[in-house]
């Protein structure tokens, strides 16, 4: 039995992949999460404002046109950030709070259940006649997702900087 062998020992590697797998998964979360924010705010801004813009005999088209682009631009960025949210939850890295990590995950599902129960049944009625009062009815509740989400990108932006601070 040799005893001056390589040591089975791979413990501070082990550490060093995992903290650089755990980096990396804060950086993805913070990503998305900020995609997600920067998406919502332009909506909020920009996109629902112009509803008021188009012509009542072309706005069941154009509401088509936006729910098929929106869903794509959502199709990108909300399964990855869902799933990075997941992982920082389930795998919270020292130095991150698992509470604050849980508190950012319960704005992201309020965001999305005020999506599937109230948004998109409200998008569904834009498929009608033209309705000014249902465009404005959108657009000041949809403030509501976007501090979600606003919420969601300051907690992403912390989790960031606190790992960035733990590494120096």
């Amino acid at each position: 039995m040799r005893l001056d062998g390589p040591s089975l020992d791979h413990g501070p590697r082990l550490i060093i992949v995992y903290n650089h797998q755990m980096r990396s998964v804060v950086v993805g979360h913070t990503a998305f999460t900020v995609g997600m924010f920067g998406l919502m705010w332009s909506v909020q801004i920009v996109v629902y404002p112009q509803f008021r813009s188009v012509a009542p005999a072309e706005f069941a088209n154009y509401a088509a046109d936006h729910g098929a682009r929106i869903t794509t631009a959502l199709a990108l960025l909300a399964p990855a950030e869902i799933v990075f949210a997941g992982w920082l939850f389930l795998d919270t890295p020292a130095g991150l709070s698992r509470s604050a990590v849980f508190v950012s995950g319960t704005l992201l599902a309020a965001g999305w259940i005020a999506t599937a129960f109230f948004f998109a049944p409200l998008h569904g009625k834009f498929q009608g006649p033209y309705n000014r009062d249902l465009i404005e009815q959108l657009i000041s509740t949809n403030w509501l997702r976007t501090a979600l989400w606003s919420g969601r990108a300051v907690m992403a932006s912390w989790f960031l900087w606190q790992l960035l601070d733990a590494a120096t």
